[in-house]
């Protein structure tokens, strides 16, 4: 299960939203014994150490997602899939029985190496032991795709209400970004209250931000450009901005009042 697969050519790097292949099947408990047989084991289970997902995220992380010949965006992408899959793993492993049993109070708990890392509390203990006797429900698995939004349910549009059309994005900013140079132009990033929107300047577009930036004590950028990709990243959406659009205006300070 732990393998990785190379992405089919589908797509530019800049706009494929989910590039790496990281995991082909969902994870199973038997796939956790196999990579970590220290600290898994079906037959006999012991507690594990709390935000074990952390410790086994990193490990796994710099063994089945290469920097070579990949980006941030698709790296980033590729993490968030691979935790939502250990997180699932984690928590079938979790609600099984024999786990639930060993789930002790002063049980000692163990890390990826099977060696003690804290040990079991009593609250922890007793909800093992209620969830055990079917009183409470197992903790739900998270999704390892993003929750789909919901449409208004006021007002249902017919297909025949519905024209084809062209979403743009604009935004507005008045600080020279600090861009990396790569192979198409300048990356900038523009961090709004929504999310992180990523754009890649044509090197003539730069070179009018950064006169500006000299030229004018004060001046406000638009940026505009289609929607693209979106990537969860831990610091929240990442969107992508297709075909960005630069227009800067000087902005003059007011005039003094009498």
């Amino acid at each position: 299960m732990f393998a990785m697969t190379s992405p089919e050519p589908t797509s530019t790097p800049e706009t494929d939203p989910v590039p790496l292949a990281v995991l082909s099947e969902r994870l199973e408990p038997e796939d956790l014994c196999a990579r970590f047989p220290a600290c898994f084991d079906l037959s006999n289970p012991r507690p594990l150490k709390l935000k074990i997902h952390k410790d086994m995220l990193k490990r796994l992380t710099a063994e089945l997602i290469p920097v070579e010949g990949t980006n941030k965006d698709q790296r980033t992408t590729a993490k968030w899939v691979l935790s939502r899959k250990l997180k699932q793993a984690l928590t079938h492993y979790c609600s099984l029985p024999a786990y639930l049993d060993a789930m002790r109070e002063g049980t000692p708990r163990i890390d990826l190496e099977g060696t003690p890392a804290g040990e079991v509390n009593a609250r922890e203990a007793e909800r093992a032991a209620a969830q055990l006797r079917g009183e409470i429900k197992p903790p739900k698995p998270p999704s390892s795709t993003p929750p789909a939004p919901e449409l208004p349910k006021d007002a249902p549009l017919t297909e025949d209400a519905i024209v084809p059309g062209r979403l743009e994005l604009t935004l507005k900013f008045n600080q020279l970004p600090k861009a990396v140079q790569i192979k198409d132009g300048m990356k900038i990033g523009i961090q709004t209250d929504n999310a992180l929107v990523v754009a890649t300047l044509r090197p003539k577009a730069w070179k009018k931000l950064t006169k500006a930036n000299t030229d004018w004590s004060q001046w406000v950028a638009a940026l505009s450009g289609t929607l693209g990709a979106q990537v969860p990243t831990d610091q929240g959406l990442a969107i992508i901005l297709q075909e960005p659009n630069l227009q800067v205006f000087e902005k003059k300070p007011k005039p003094a009042s009498d």
